[in-house]
């Protein structure tokens, strides 16, 4: 099983659909808002999406849950839960909706953190990174023994990984 989660592409043309070529065989991809498009954009086509704070449009919702093979994952851009000041907001909102994965934009800092049993993650800005990283977006692979997450740059290359406990 192969997740991508995308966030905060802030109006750059094509990089949406491009990741989705380079990643055909994902089964879910995830963008976590300030996409900067219409809901109905082409380019968000097939991905599962939040309203970040640059998002307008009654269509985007603020959160979303998705289960998915046993795994429930709450969504949000994170605005809204204070995510520059801490995680603990999004783990309880996750926590509330029985979800043990969290996911999140807002920052555009690339981030792995486990908060009360909930492991958020935010995939990093693929537009404008605001750390001394690249810009970045992840993919989360699930096999038989071991869930890892690969973050990669622009270019597709991969930057790190790291073995999600869940």
């Amino acid at each position: 099983m192969k997740w991508v989660i995308v966030s905060d592409n802030h109006g750059m043309e094509y990089i949406l659909t491009d990741i989705k070529s380079v990643h055909a065989d994902a089964d879910l991809f995830f963008h976590l808002g300030d996409s900067e498009f219409d809901f109905h954009d082409a380019e968000l086509k097939s991905y599962i999406k939040v309203a970040g704070n640059c998002d307008y449009g009654n269509d985007f919702e603020d959160e979303t849950v998705v289960q998915y093979n046993d795994i429930n994952v709450y969504a949000a851009h994170g605005h809204h839960l204070s995510v520059n000041r801490g995680l603990q907001n999004l783990a309880a909102r996750a926590i509330s909706h029985q979800c043990t994965l969290a996911f999140y934009g807002h920052t555009h800092v690339r981030h792995v953190e486990t908060v009360d049993g909930v492991v958020c993650i935010n995939p990093g800005s693929i537009a404008q990174s605001r750390s001394s990283e690249p810009e970045s977006y992840a993919v989360i692979t699930f096999d038989e023994t071991e869930k890892v997450i690969t973050f990669f740059n622009q270019q597709h290359e991969i930057m790190d990984k790291e073995v999600l406990v869940f």
